[in-house]
């Protein structure tokens, strides 16, 4: 249709088409003005059905008024020959093409571009309108970096007379449809949730969450909830965004955000924590300059993670701390101001475990001096109260007095696997020692404050080997990977750290009054080790890892690795060690032979090649 006129429109050339319609750069010929126009297909145009729908479709989208959706200056009426719709036209790329091209850089990147998109879902929901088929293709990119939620040209009317369906087909895109969507029930709010999920989830890993081996395959990963945690394969992603992604694509969706808005404030937590929360600003440094605004901005979120870690050892949440150093390393893998933190975490754990035992061996002594001057002091003494028991744990130390003040700890001193109060204890003692007489059974009996807490013993297993273990900020000298051991009964913190291929792991630990050992076995979620790199001197080889393209040698290079998943159903030892196949393919015209290779690559760690020549490497 190049060069046709559609009533006042010239159709120029075709800049994109779908399942409905091919979309045409044209020049509305009364304002003088470049727009897009979109014609129905004609096989579709000859149904009355599809026409309906089509025309629904314009006077939905028509209502909407949002700088981040695309604006319909006009459409064609219901009896012309040519269906069509006129939208304005946006110079640019698709987000898809963006990313591919380009790259987000940094997870805080996807989590504004989520909020600008939340904020314009939210004003089509609204206005009754759902998208239902929200994909990286259908949000373009402006030359300015403005960003246009596009193609509503299969939009839910949620208006009871306004519902129109394509009998028997299943619309939308198979990577990001909802799974009551596959099941063939009626899109929903919750349905855009969980589209904008898996975007979400593929700018900040660079993967699709239900990725599979054809259609099917994926269809079947959305309905089986299969994805793996996007921590797993970007260590950069904060906490609060990984949670938020991981929300959105809930089986049920009740378990969603409620939302557009909810999302978006989810979004924008992790945001503040780092400080980026000005969204318009933020984003239009980005897309002025990626590079340059990801080295600007990796120096400002590094510089508040590593604030945060420090603050977060101050107030003895070590979980916490090696959690925001995490994340440093990822974006700074020789960061020393990271790696100092962390060595100093690990002395100034050891060095509270010796304080304590001094602290708890010093209050004992002193009550005993006491009860001892006390005795001699007074003609006929009072039967002194038993010597308080003090918890111990054969492997973990006490803790320092609980009356010793922690800058920004919850937790209750009672809840604490520490001696009880000398102060107390001492006045107890005093007027134990007082000549006014006592009744028997007063006597017979210790008061109520002076008695040892209750105990009960807790027996903790985890996997793999070489965690370290705290308990209310309290290192604990362990070397097998458990720990038996006396908790007062109560609430107790406790903490597994693995910095080498392990995330982090921290729980409330309740004790609570009864008999037998209280038993946890806690299997610590691996790392993503990825980032498996290839130092190859040609830029323009191809880096297949067990048979899935990955990108080429300069775009691997670029990313700082090939990222390596550890599926969340591995078992055992095989949980956080994988073999893994690579292949090297020559760009055509390359004088050197394609490379085949296995590597054994570890979880939380980095797997590379030497770096030789590619000629060199296919000999070897």
């Amino acid at each position: 249709m190049n060069g046709r006129q559609l009533d006042r429109y010239l159709l120029q050339e075709p800049i994109g088409s779908g399942g409905m319609a091919v979309v045409y750069r044209a020049v509305d010929t009364v304002l003088g003005r470049e727009v897009a126009v979109k014609v129905m297909h004609p096989h579709l145009a000859s149904r009355e059905e599809s026409r309906k729908r089509f025309f629904r479709e314009a006077q939905a989208v028509a209502r909407l008024r949002h700088r981040s959706i695309v604006e319909i200056f006009d459409y064609s009426g219901d009896r012309a020959d040519s269906s069509y719709i006129v939208t304005e036209l946006v110079r640019g790329r698709t987000l898809r093409v963006f990313g591919e091209e380009v790259g987000f850089f940094l997870p805080e990147v996807a989590a504004m571009i989520g909020v600008e998109l939340c904020d314009a879902l939210q004003h089509a929901h609204e206005q009754g309108v759902i998208h239902r088929d929200l994909k990286p293709e259908n949000v373009m990119v402006s030359e300015d970096g403005v960003l246009k939620l596009m193609d509503f040209g299969i939009a839910r009317i949620l208006e009871t007379d306004e519902r129109m369906t394509m009998t028997g087909a299943l619309v939308g895109s198979p990577h990001h449809m909802a799974p009551e969507i596959i099941e063939g029930k009626e899109a929903t709010v919750a349905s855009d949730i969980f589209s904008m999920g898996t975007i979400l989830y593929w700018m900040v890993t660079g993967k699709m969450a239900f990725e599979g081996k054809n259609p099917t395959h994926s269809l079947r990963r959305i309905l089986e909830g299969d994805f793996a945690d996007p921590r797993l394969l970007s260590p950069a992603c904060p906490g609060s965004l990984a949670e938020a992604i991981v929300r959105c694509l809930r089986r049920d969706p009740a378990e969603r955000f409620g939302s557009a808005r909810e999302l978006g404030e989810a979004l924008l937590v992790s945001l503040r924590d780092v400080g980026l929360d000005r969204i318009d600003e933020e984003l239009s440094a980005f897309f002025a300059d990626p590079p340059g605004y990801a080295a600007s901005r990796t120096e400002t979120i590094c510089a508040r993670l590593l604030e945060r870690a420090r603050e977060a050892r101050a107030a003895r949440r070590p979980a916490l701390a090696l959690a925001c150093l995490d994340r440093v390393l990822a974006l700074r893998p020789e960061d020393e101001a990271a790696r100092t933190l962390l060595r100093r975490l690990h002395a100034a754990a050891r060095r509270r475990t010796w304080l304590a035992r001094g602290a708890g061996a010093g209050a004992v002594l002193a009550l005993v001096a006491l009860i001892v001057r006390i005795g001699g002091s007074e003609p006929e003494p009072a039967p002194p109260p038993p010597e308080p028991a003090v918890p111990t744990m054969a492997e973990a130390p006490s803790a320092p007095p609980p009356e010793e003040p922690e800058p920004a700890a919850p937790e209750k001193s009672a809840a604490r696997p520490s001696a009880p109060p000398s102060r107390p204890v001492a006045a107890d003692t005093a007027r134990a020692a007082e000549p006014t007489p006592q009744p028997a059974e007063a006597k017979a009996e210790p008061p109520e404050e002076s008695r040892p807490p209750a105990l009960r013993e807790v027996q903790l297993r985890w996997v793999p080997q070489g965690a370290v273990l705290y308990i209310d900020g309290t290192l604990v000298e362990t070397v097998a990977p458990s720990w038996t051991g006396e908790l007062a009964e109560g609430e107790h913190r406790i903490a597994l750290l693995h910095s080498a291929c392990c995330h982090p792991h921290e729980e409330l630990l309740v004790v609570e009054p009864g008999e037998g050992p209280i038993r946890r076995s806690i299997a610590l979620a691996p790392k993503e080790s990825g980032w498996f790199v290839v130092e190859c001197s040609d830029p323009d080889a191809e880096v297949w890892l067990d048979g899935t393209f990955r990108g080429t040698v300069a775009e691997v290079r670029k990313k700082g690795g090939v990222a390596v998943a550890f599926s969340k159903s591995d078992t055992g030892r095989e949980r956080y060690v994988k073999t893994v196949r690579f292949d090297l393919i020559p760009p055509q015209g390359a004088d050197w032979e394609p490379v085949q290779g296995e590597v054994v690559v570890r979880a939380g760690q980095r797997t590379r090649t030497e770096p030789m020549p590619c000629k060199e490497l296919a000999r070897r």
